[in-house]
């Protein structure tokens, strides 16, 4: 729900800070005053479209900020978590900028957003109804989800079953689409398939083989160098074909002298331990020495053949993998591939098979589905009707239009659902949304609201002059309501309310009155939250016009007493709902 609003340089607002009560706001003032302002900028910060020429003259932008409590929305929690939005105890910071060249900034808890990801988001926070085009209700696909919501269980029960039937029909379809494709392609494919599996088969891979050619290879293009080299530290070790000292020599002679030494002084006796290992070691490694050119004229391959083979790798490589495991991993996924196509015609048969007993359950289920909704939207165009003509729209005619479609597969039935609504007698019903009067259209989803209660998600709703063509016993009607509405157990919705009606406003947990005032430098709009006393003499105001009299102070003074009565009572009845 909304919790704060501050608006920066919005039209005739040149700042203003908000705090909204979780309960019944009503905002109030004279024709002209700014009252919808407020509301304007609300849709700016929930996504709405908006227009550089709002910004307040002499200013080059303007910023609306809005602080939401979404704590027990969990839906629009995980909204915000796939968008990335950095969430602490469920309070959400929308904030929304515009400049004098148009350019909009959007962020959420500091992380800027695109201005569709705001939308998204506002289209959860804020319903809006009225002069205004945010009205979730009025969309057509939420029809269906509202007829089968006032079928309950039953209703429920049916859509996840014909939901899972419909998603298997999906699947199975699909998987008999991708069979049935060209069969020239199959056969194409089942060519290519073919050749690329023989042509890695043929290579024998062997892991870790090109690595071991590319060793031999290095050791055979540098074969000369190698050989002359090993030679010579042979030469040196034992000093054979050499006219200099052998080192192996030198280290026997150096290790009788050691040993002598030791003899007199035993403190040696650890330096000719070092001596014999060193020795020891050089014997060892002039053996491997001697071993490693013997095996150099009898074990080197041909540098032709590593080369051809290495260009055999390379070139799979460059078409089936980066490594021979990928090599051998793709001929291992191409081969199940393969075999899946020269099994495509005993597949085809087990799909279409399944798929004819799934559509056998499908059909059935949403038939079943289809009659009760029929026989949900009697229920609920009763009840519309009568919620309606309590809300002084008694010749109002409502049709709720179940369009089955036996052909249809999809997860929410074969049924199209869509409200229709005729406000006059003599025309034909016409789809919510184009019924011509905000009032109307208000009241109608009041009467949505009142009926469906804690369905709704959305924890926030704003009624733009729902008192439009009514007022004595209606008006009263209309109060209740729209307080019934705010506190209707398991939780209340925040209800902003803009209204002439006295009637409404007795009711309001938080009264706000919009005053504009005219100043030197232009028109400035103000925004009261009004204590007791200004409570009563804004009621005064709205019950006598523009001159405050004693009979219209007790009036006030009654109706403030009513509304309170009216509270407590409705709060008794629910205190014993909920325990």
């Amino acid at each position: 729900m909304l919790r704060n609003l501050v608006v920066n340089d919005y039209a005739l607002i040149d700042h203003l800070a908000v705090d909204f009560d979780p309960g019944l706001n009503v905002i109030t003032g004279e024709t002209g005053a700014g009252k919808s302002i407020v509301i304007d900028a609300l849709t700016l910060v929930l996504g709405n479209r908006g227009n550089k020429t709002n910004i307040r003259q002499g200013k080059n932008k303007m910023t609306v900020q809005g602080l939401f409590d979404i704590s027990e929305q969990p839906g629009l929690l995980q909204k915000c978590e796939e968008f990335g939005i950095p969430m602490e105890d469920g309070q959400l910071i929308l904030i929304r900028e515009m400049d004098d060249r148009g350019r909009n900034i959007c962020r959420a808890n500091g992380l800027i957003i695109t201005v569709a990801q705001l939308k998204t988001i506002g289209d959860e926070l804020i319903d809006i109804h009225g002069q205004h085009e945010h009205q979730s209700l009025f969309k057509r696909e939420n029809h269906r989800q509202l007829l089968d919501a006032f079928g309950g269980e039953k209703s429920q029960k049916y859509r996840e079953q014909t939901a899972a039937y419909a998603g298997e029909i999906k699947r199975i379809e699909d998987l008999i689409a991708e069979l049935e494709t060209n069969e020239r392609e199959l056969e194409r494919e089942k060519e290519t398939l073919q050749f690329e599996i023989n042509e890695i088969e043929a290579a024998t891979l062997v892991v870790g083989e090109d690595e071991e050619l590319e060793g031999e290879k290095r050791i055979l293009e540098n074969r000369e160098r190698l050989f002359s080299h090993t030679s010579r530290a042979y030469e040196l070790l034992r000093g054979e074909n050499t006219d200099q000292n052998p080192i192996l020599d030198a280290l026997s002679l150096l290790a009788e002298s050691i040993a002598e030494i030791t003899r007199i002084d035993s403190s040696f006796e650890d330096k000719l331990e070092t001596v014999n290992g060193i020795l020891s070691e050089t014997e060892n490694l002039s053996f491997e020495i001697r071993s490693y050119l013997e095996d150099m004229e009898y074990n080197l391959g041909d540098l032709d053949e590593i080369e051809t083979r290495l260009s055999v790798i390379a070139r799979l490589k460059r078409k089936y993998g980066h490594n021979i495991n990928e090599i051998l991993a793709y001929a291992a996924e191409i081969s199940i591939r393969l075999k899946s196509l020269l099994n495509r015609d005993e597949s085809l048969q087990a799909y279409y098979q399944e798929l004819s007993g799934i559509q056998d359950k499908y059909y059935k289920i949403s038939n079943s589905l289809y009659q009760l909704r029929l026989k949900t939207a009697g229920a609920l165009k009763t009840a519309l009707e009568k919620e309606l003509g309590e809300l002084a729209m008694e010749k109002v005619q409502v049709e709720i239009s179940v369009a089955h479609d036996p052909n249809r597969v999809s997860s929410h039935g074969q049924d199209i659902v869509e409200f229709l609504i005729s406000v006059n007698p003599g025309q034909d019903p016409k789809p919510l949304g184009k019924v011509a009067s905000g009032g109307e259209i208000s009241r109608i989803m009041l009467s949505l609201k009142s009926i469906f209660g804690g369905l709704d998600a959305i924890e926030t709703m704003v009624f733009d002059e729902i008192d439009t063509g009514i007022s004595g016993r209606t008006a009263q009607v209309v109060a209740e309501k729209i307080q019934a509405l705010s506190v209707t157990p398991p939780r209340g919705r925040q209800i902003i309310c803009i209204t002439h009606l006295p009637q409404i406003a007795a009711m309001s947990d938080q009264h706000f009155m919009v005053e504009k005032h005219t100043q030197n430098d232009g028109v400035e709009v103000s925004f009261v939250p009004l204590d007791e006393k200004g409570k009563k003499e804004e009621l005064s105001r709205m019950l006598g016009g523009a001159e405050v009299t004693q009979k219209t102070w007790d009036h006030a003074q009654e109706m403030l007493e009513l509304s309170q009565k009216i509270k407590k009572s409705k709060k008794s009845k629910e205190d014993k709902i909920l325990s």
